[in-house]
């Protein structure tokens, strides 16, 4: 998968999710989830990485939760779909909290 938002590296039985939007201070849109989704899901399968670190690109912010400037009133927008944030999120969170690996949070600002 081409990552748009997002940064993915493995390397020496580490894996590193880097949310890349420090325009936005890291804000998440429903592209970010779904890029994080499947960075996580890869880890989890990969029998190499043994540990899951997550942070934001840049030293401001480590993420400031969803970006308003893609929400409208029906939700939030991604071209001419409105995606069910809720649902791309409830996913990463369970993803997350059940992966078979520690996830540490380097956390900037």
């Amino acid at each position: 998968m081409e990552f748009k938002e997002i940064i993915y590296e493995k390397k020496d039985g580490v894996g590193k999710v880097i949310i890349n939007r420090p325009k936005r201070f890291n804000a998440f849109t429903a592209l970010t989830l779904e890029e994080m989704v499947y960075a996580f899901q890869d880890a989890w399968a990969d029998k190499s990485i043994g540990v899951v670190v997550l942070t934001g690109a840049g030293n401001k912010a480590f993420c400031t939760g969803g970006d308003l400037q893609t929400k409208d009133d029906s939700g939030y927008q991604q071209g001419a779909a409105t995606l069910d944030l809720g649902q791309a999120h409830s996913q990463l969170i369970y993803l997350m909290r059940a992966i078979p690996k520690p996830v540490i949070a380097m956390v900037n600002g």
